[in-house]
């Protein structure tokens, strides 16, 4: 009876895997856009942009680069924190980025991803978008919320410049367990 059940655990694991790497095969036949490029900014120490971006890196083998800051953010605690990004909104005193040692344009679709700040993409992607010209490339962006999403995606496809912007996609936190499914399900709709 044992030796039955093992037997049987291991036959599913076998087609759960031939599912996942067949999933993997249909995302890369469909991805028929050339080269593809990933930019995000993360800023909390779960790194939850950060895990989206590795996710979507791993669905279409893109090359990925981290956005930051020339100067890091001040260490304050989360209210100072909060109050200081309000002025810096305000101001639209966006940060200085470090450079990303290439073109985007020269890619052939970019996704950009960031955590949604006071309802909008975060500082370091606002800077971005204010310099970068994409060359008229496809553009898509996947945001993470920690409670509400807004308009950030809306506010995005505002701030691209020469670009094509693609329908993208938000994620609350919360449902960080489905971060994966969700990802996978857009990209077929993308491509």
């Amino acid at each position: 009876m044992r030796k039955k059940l093992v037997i049987g655990v291991a036959v599913v694991c076998v087609f759960l895997l031939a599912a996942c790497q067949s999933t993997g095969r249909q995302l890369e036949q469909q991805n028929n856009v050339g080269r593809v490029l990933i930019l995000y900014y993360t800023w909390s120490e779960q790194g939850n942009t950060e895990n989206a971006a590795r996710i979507l890196q791993g669905l279409t083998n893109a090359d990925m680069i981290k956005i930051e800051p020339a100067t890091p953010f001040p260490e304050l605690n989360t209210e100072d924190f909060i109050a200081w990004g309000w002025g810096q909104r305000e101001n639209e005193s966006w940060p200085e980025i470090q450079d990303l040692g290439l073109d985007p344009a020269s890619y052939d679709f970019i996704f950009i991803g960031t955590p949604v700040w006071y309802g909008d993409v975060s500082f370091p992607i606002e800077t971005l978008l204010l310099h970068t010209d994409f060359g008229g490339k496809p553009v898509a962006c996947f945001a993470m919320a920690n409670s509400n999403e807004r308009d950030v995606l809306s506010l995005f496809k505002s701030k691209v410049r020469n670009g094509q912007v693609r329908e993208g996609i938000a994620f609350r936190m919360q449902d960080e367990t489905e971060v994966e499914s969700k990802i996978t399900q857009w990209l077929s709709g993308l491509w």
